[in-house]
């Protein structure tokens, strides 16, 4: 079974050997930070960065032929837990009804110390 990589001149490409999105046994898997299309990072703002993130993950996936709606499930990273209300205020804005399953964590860091979800 053929994996097939998608991308998307919506979202950043980062200079890392990553794919953007794949899509392998009738799902696709997606990967995004908070960066605009120009790499730009919304620093110590997590509705921000958290609106980016789904903005980039909506371009992928349309990209691919599909919607928000047809997402089964979204992993959410978050390093503080004040952060937890305004990105949830956010997440749940772009997904009205019948929202994904959901795991998420909070994590003492990701890849970059100014990313916060």
């Amino acid at each position: 079974m053929p994996k097939r990589i998608v991308s998307s001149d919506r979202v950043y490409k980062g200079s890392l050997p990553f794919a953007q999105a794949t899509i392998a046994g009738g799902f696709m898997f997606v990967c995004c930070v908070g960066r605009d299309r120009a790499g730009r990072f919304a620093v110590d703002d997590v509705k921000r960065q958290t609106q980016a993130s789904l903005d980039n993950i909506r371009a992928l996936i349309e990209e691919a032929g599909g919607t928000m709606k047809d997402i089964v499930k979204c992993t959410v990273y978050v390093t503080d837990r004040a952060n937890w209300q305004p990105m949830n205020e956010v997440y749940f804005a772009n997904f009205t009804e019948d929202p994904p399953h959901r795991v998420s964590c909070i994590v003492r860091g990701l890849g970059a110390p100014e990313f916060l979800v």
